[in-house]
């Protein structure tokens, strides 16, 4: 008999681990692979979500994945090459909105640390904008204001810089140059603005904001020498009204000029940022950047203004009306660049001297969940606050941010991953359509990662490729 028990407690015991090892093994089976996440990109190109797409995925080793898939357009020549070339690792992507925190919030948060700039200074202070700014109902307006875009500014200028109603002189040709000419009656249109809602109260997010934040930028950085007149685009500081005194201070729109030089001498080699990470690509580098929108006719947003396909040029209208250097938009830079930017961030050193650990929870952390899921600069992932959710399934802590012409950069703190997803999706035109193409191609890309990223304990992770 007890032979016999013995023999079907083993007979059981084997059963049991047939059973879990089959388990085990249809698990396995049918477990996602980087094979799918090519098939899922391969997939949104040839539905027509965009033409072209880059990816790249990191973790504290740096990149893990990367690739490119389709062309630069759906079949169309590109305008400067005549041709259709395949995207490419090191293709160049009109980032639209990244600008906002690949830039300008990288360049407060290396401020901030050097004590150059607080959170609480009101814009109209002397050391910023000055008293000329507190008009409208303006002087109460803190940088954290601008940071968190509840500073009371309306979405977009009105009227928009690049309309005819506005007066920027360029516009009154037909195929509007990309210059500076309309440099002072734009900071003078920022000194002027008239708030929409009462400071501090409303999130909304307003390019204005960042346009802004530009200025305050430039403004610190020609303060405080941090770039040197020497350091200057030509071009920006001659497209002043005013400049031709023996300083530059007489012209205050040229904290534009400063805010890019100092992105360029001090933000760019400081981090280590190679291939081109910055405004206005040489008109060589054109080929290998990818075309945004057909801009001549009703159907792109702003129609008509440049009446050509956008390659090599900001898109953004506006940003194009301030010369191509905006705080808001006009970032160029490859996959790899931004990913080198994003992983310093998320694994920022405890002692880093120009950008530490701190300064990014400082940064990245959500401020105000009463009112929006933004932190400073950056948006993050709450899933409460962020009914956009283009990050997907990646954690609440995740900071984040898109960009317009279909371009995205999540990095998860608690999962200790990263991504950036770079994509043409207004390419011919930015539809509705378009917008919920991209919104469904981040949302499938950023969990199909996380899932690869974050396998069961018993299991080694899933191999990528590059």
């Amino acid at each position: 008999v007890l032979v016999g028990a013995l023999w079907r407690t083993m007979m059981m015991a084997r059963q049991l681990v047939l059973v879990v090892l089959l388990a085990v093994w249809v698990v396995h089976a049918d477990a996602a692979t980087w094979a799918d996440v090519d098939a899922l990109l391969k997939n949104q190109v040839d539905t027509h979500a965009f033409p072209a797409v880059v990816a790249a995925v990191g973790n504290a080793n740096g990149i893990f994945y990367v690739n490119a898939f389709g062309n630069f357009t759906y079949g169309l020549p590109s305008p400067v090459t005549n041709s259709n070339p395949p995207a490419q690792i090191d293709s160049l992507f009109d980032m639209a909105s990244l600008t906002k925190v690949l830039v300008t919030t990288t360049a407060v948060m290396a401020l901030y640390q050097q004590g150059l700039i607080r959170m609480d200074t009101l814009l109209c202070d002397a050391s910023l904008l000055g008293p000329a700014f507190a008009n409208n109902g303006k002087q109460t307006i803190t940088v954290e204001n601008l940071m968190l875009h509840n500073a009371g500014f309306p979405p977009d200028p009105d009227p928009e810089f690049w309309s005819p109603g506005f007066g920027c002189p360029a516009t009154s040709t037909r195929d509007v140059p990309e210059v500076f000419t309309c440099q002072s009656r734009i900071y003078q249109a920022v000194m002027n603005l008239k708030l929409d809602n009462p400071v501090g109260e409303v999130y909304v997010y307003s390019d204005l904001s960042m346009i802004t934040m530009m200025y305050v930028v430039g403004k610190i950085a020609q303060t405080h020498n941090l770039v040197q007149d020497a350091d200057l685009l030509p071009a920006c500081v001659k497209g002043s009204q005013r400049f031709g005194s023996s300083s530059t201070a007489d012209a205050p729109e040229l904290s534009q000029c400063y805010y890019e030089a100092y992105v360029r001498t001090v933000i760019v080699p400081t981090l280590k940022l190679q291939d081109f990470f910055g405004f206005l690509p040489d008109q060589k580098d054109w080929a290998r950047c990818v075309p945004t929108w057909n801009d001549t006719d009703g159907s792109a947003p702003g129609p008509g203004y440049r009446n050509r396909v956008i390659q090599g040029q900001v898109s953004d209208q506006n940003a194009y009306a301030l010369g191509g250097i905006a705080g808001h938009a006009g970032l160029f830079t490859t996959v790899t660049a931004a990913s080198s930017l994003t992983h310093r961030l998320l694994f920022a050193a405890a002692d880093d001297p120009f950008i530490n650990a701190s300064t990014v929870k400082y940064f990245t952390t959500i401020k105000n969940v009463t009112q929006s899921s933004r932190a400073l600069g950056w948006d993050t992932n709450n899933y409460a606050m962020n009914d956009y959710r283009g990050c997907g399934n990646f954690s609440e802590p995740t900071f984040m941010h898109t960009g317009y012409t279909g371009t995205m950069v999540c990095a998860d703190p608690v999962h200790q991953i990263y991504t950036v997803l770079l994509t043409n999706r207004v390419y011919p035109q930015a539809s509705d359509e378009s917008e919920n193409r991209i919104h469904n191609a981040r949302q499938l890309f950023q969990n199909l990662v996380l899932e690869l990223m974050t396998p069961p304990q018993d299991s080694a992770p899933a191999a990528a490729h590059k």
